[in-house]
């Protein structure tokens, strides 16, 4: 079967670190969902979150799930937004409460630097490094404490902030002289609020984007349960968002690859189809449905199971009846199998798994083709192996059976 091949397909991930860029009934939850957690995914099913405020939800989306903890977080950032109230007054500070609550953030918490993977809001509070959805979103929390109400905007590679009004403008938050740019170059604040295709998100579909960052970081590493996991509770806040579509499609299919590599074939391709449930178009998914299947059927045809290998490529040819490589590659295994036997001497046997393939197939021909083929790759191999009266007979039993066997 060295001649059955078929190219690899594996897609790429797509990378969102810096922010939202661009993977049946198996599921996987291989990050434990720790009962605060449930109860926030619950409380947002509805498209708002109630029981748990804005800050709340953003660490419990980072990981951090022990109640203990989240009082500790919310205690020291109560403490440390205090500030910005006795700020106020302070002589050369921004007229603007706006541009005030934004130097203020700079100044208190993204002390750091900015990190496309920096996507969990405690390490900003740690650590002050961030990026654009854990910046945001400690905008968010900040103006909310001091009555203002910012939007989260989103493009298919960013996350900012936007500012309704009789006229509105974006905030760059991870720019730390974002308020200056813009009044030096006004263009730049036009293109960004009125040029650039942004989709607006609520706050449970901001909280979506920590869990889509983490799921994308994890499916980098090759941590692919857990990533899958990670965004399929992205995909439970945010079911329209495109690039989490995209990157469970893209994590299933790189998964699926990574068993295949191994020999874990029945794995692979469980993802496949479970991939293909969800996503029935996605190209990749389809290519590496072919591919896995092939690699599967080789391998049990190397070990002899020729049966297990019929099967499998029956199975799947019943799903896809247009995919030629699941006929052709069935027509393989059986002459494959016969060859086998003829080469042992077991002409009978090889006799009835032809009478038997009728199962697997609709027209007689293709049978009786590949039993000529068998007889002469069997023969050719007992004369390359010295056997030549053995190959002789083969050939005179072959020539004979055709004669008196009308049943292909």
């Amino acid at each position: 079967m060295s001649s059955w091949t078929i190219n690899r397909y594996q897609t790429m991930v797509a990378v969102l670190m810096p922010v939202v860029m661009v993977a049946m009934t198996v599921r996987v939850c291989a990050i434990e969902i720790a009962t605060t957690e449930k109860r926030l995914l619950a409380d947002a099913a509805d498209g708002a979150i109630e029981e748990f405020s804005l800050f709340e939800s953003s660490l419990i989306a980072s990981g951090i799930t022990t109640p203990e903890v989240i009082d500790r977080y919310c205690e020291n950032f109560a403490e440390r937004t205090s500030k910005l109230g006795a700020a106020d007054s302070d002589e050369g500070r921004p007229n603007d409460q706006t541009e005030r609550i934004y130097d203020f953030l700079h100044e208190e918490f993204l002390t750091g630097k900015y990190h496309s993977n920096c996507t969990e809001v405690n390490l900003a509070l740690d650590f002050g490094d961030y990026n654009c959805v854990t910046a945001t979103i400690l905008y968010h929390c900040v103006s909310q404490m001091y009555g203002l109400s910012p939007i989260a905007v989103a493009t298919n590679t960013h996350v900012r902030s936007r500012i309704l009004g009789e006229h509105p403008y974006d905030v760059e938050t991870t720019c730390r002289d974002w308020f200056d740019i813009s009044r030096q170059d006004p263009t730049a604040q036009t293109f960004r609020t009125q040029q650039q295709v942004t989709r607006q998100l609520s706050d449970v579909e901001l909280i979506a984007k920590i869990y889509y960052n983490r799921g994308v970081s994890l499916l980098e590493h090759k941590q692919f349960a857990s990533a899958i996991s990670l965004l399929r509770r992205s995909q439970m806040l945010d079911s329209t968002d495109l690039p989490t579509r995209d990157n469970l499609a893209a994590g299933l299919n790189n998964w699926a690859l990574a068993e295949c590599d191994t020999a874990n074939f029945e794995k692979a391709a469980e993802l496949i189809q479970q991939g293909l449930h969800e996503y029935p178009e996605n190209g990749p998914l389809l290519a590496n449905d072919i591919h896995i299947h092939q690699r599967w059927a080789v391998s049990l045809c190397n070990e002899d199971r020729y049966a297990d290998a019929m099967q499998v490529l029956h199975v799947a040819h019943q799903r896809r009846t247009d995919v030629p490589l699941f006929e052709h590659g069935r027509l393989a295994v059986l002459a494959q199998w016969a060859t086998s036997l003829y080469e042992n001497g077991q002409f009978e046997d090889a006799s009835q798994l032809f009478a038997d393939a009728k199962v697997w197939f609709d027209e007689l021909p293709e049978i009786s083709r590949c039993r000529s083929i068998a007889i002469r790759e069997a023969a050719a191999s007992l004369e390359r192996g010295g056997r030549a009266d053995e190959a002789s007979r083969l050939v005179r039993w072959g020539g004979e059976s055709d004669m008196t066997n009308n049943h292909y």
